[in-house]
């Protein structure tokens, strides 16, 4: 779990503020005068978080253990991810901004929506960060939510009853956290304040920086969920691989049901990371050639093959030897990846983020209100979610990049094939490699008919 640390400059002037951080561990509360407890989403040394924070987060955060203190209805508040202007109007339901406010799991699934009730109340003018008055009220939208995005603050005995964040999850800590509210928390999003951009970023907690990525798995397995719906992207702890679901021929993105709303093929996150990785070569302006069974598919298929564990890049002597070409490479792809020495003493990649696809989900809601989005559900989709739990952590099923040394003769000359209607650099007599490594019938798969399960086996 996660450590509770003071911070007296987030004091307000009547009760004792404790802030907690995603980079900890746990402790009790600080002190019996701590009332609210100050929620982020990513980790920082102990000693700087005052410094890490704005002072008009500072303001912000004093501004809701104020808003706290005189409205006892409510468990948590926050602000907005991004500042508005809202035209005051009668009570309804609709989105303050575009973050999240009401969830609900529904069997292997949880739908995030960023609709919710939303009333207009009084607030003391010197709840507002541009108010030159403390005395007198205003009237201010408040969102009433059961979750929310970036940080807030809580009260600290309903956060301690839920049982504070638990270490082993990463950036899904606060979804974690909310799973476990079961929806029961009523949190304010106050109109009147938007939190900056620093203190808005999110981490990996205790698992920053490292190969492991336990927490998609652990997710799963204690929440028995598999599906991740917001707004504007669905994500799945897992990718499958089975003959029914992911034949080896060309990706085409889905554009509507069932498809967007359907399992992930592991082949799909291989062509992701594939992309990436030489669109960031690319960028660092090294050389490569797709090898191997990255290779093979493209020659057979024009696809990643359906049932294979990884990505084959050879990388120049030079290259390959220097510690800094993963470093640059996970710097230029944003720190979605761990790049480096890895498992088996290689220098591999690794996926941090789960398999998704971006695509607006209103349309499979019935309407605002709506959680259950009826329409992401089919007897189809039941039998294609069968056996998907528990998540595997093994960490060759989340697929990776496999890098390899390519001596002078593999980097003389090359030529261009396609995967996915995309071309890729690669050797000059492919059939020479193929043929060393697949034999002369390399062609021929080496999975048929009903196959299910990633596997090391690739050619005849």
């Amino acid at each position: 779990k996660f450590n509770v640390s003071n911070s007296s400059a987030l004091l307000s002037r009547r009760d004792s503020m404790a802030v907690i951080h995603s980079g900890l561990s746990y402790s009790s509360a600080v002190n019996n005068n701590t009332l609210y407890l100050l929620i982020l989403p990513f980790s920082t040394k102990e000693l700087e978080i005052d410094r890490v924070l704005e002072d008009k987060d500072k303001h912000s955060v004093r501004m809701l253990s104020d808003f706290l203190r005189s409205r006892t209805q409510f468990h948590g508040a926050t602000c907005m991810q991004q500042q508005g202007s809202h035209e005051m109007k009668a009570s309804g339901n609709f989105m303050l901004d575009q973050s999240w406010c009401r969830f609900v799991k529904k069997m292997w699934s949880v739908h995030i929506r960023n609709t919710g009730p939303v009333k207009i109340l009084m607030l003391q003018k010197s709840l507002w960060l541009d108010s030159d008055s403390e005395s007198g009220t205003t009237d201010a939208l408040v969102q009433t939510c059961s979750i929310v995005q970036g940080p807030f603050v809580i009260r600290k005995d309903v956060f301690q009853k839920i049982g504070g964040l638990i270490d082993g999850f990463g950036k899904l800590s606060l979804l974690e956290f909310f799973l476990r509210s079961k929806g029961e928390l009523k949190i304010a999003k106050l109109g009147s304040c938007a939190w900056t951009p620093k203190i808005k970023r999110t981490d990996r907690g205790n698992l920053k920086g490292s190969k492991e990525v336990p927490e998609y798995a652990n997710f799963a397995n204690k929440h028995k969920v598999l599906r991740i719906v917001t707004e504007n992207r669905i994500e799945w702890m897992a990718c499958v691989a089975n003959w029914k679901m992911c034949p080896e021929k060309p990706y085409i993105e889905p554009r509507g049901l069932p498809g967007v709303a359907a399992p992930i093929c592991c082949s799909t996150v291989l062509w992701k990371m594939l992309s990436d990785f030489v669109r960031g070569l690319n960028k660092l302006g090294l050389e490569y050639r797709i090898v191997d069974g990255t290779l093979l598919g493209a020659v057979r298929s024009k696809a990643i093959i359906p049932w294979t564990y990884d990505v084959d890049i050879a990388l120049p002597a030079s290259v390959y030897k220097n510690a800094s070409t993963y470093t640059a490479l996970e710097k230029v792809l944003e720190n979605q990846y761990y790049i480096g020495w890895s498992f088996m003493n290689m220098p591999r990649g690794h996926i941090l983020v789960p398999p998704y696809i971006d695509v607006n989900t209103a349309p499979y809601f019935d309407g605002p209100e709506d959680l259950e989005g009826k329409a992401l559900f089919s007897s189809d989709l039941e039998e294609a979610v069968k056996g998907m739990l528990p998540v595997s952590q093994y960490w060759r099923q989340r697929g990776y990049v496999d890098f390899y040394e390519a001596g002078q003769a593999l980097m003389e000359g090359s030529s261009i094939v396609t995967i996915n209607n995309e071309q890729f650099v690669t050797v000059k007599d492919v059939d020479k490699m193929l043929s060393m490594n697949y034999g002369k019938n390399y062609r021929q798969p080496a999975l048929k008919g009903e196959w299910s399960g990633l596997s090391g086996h690739n050619g005849p």
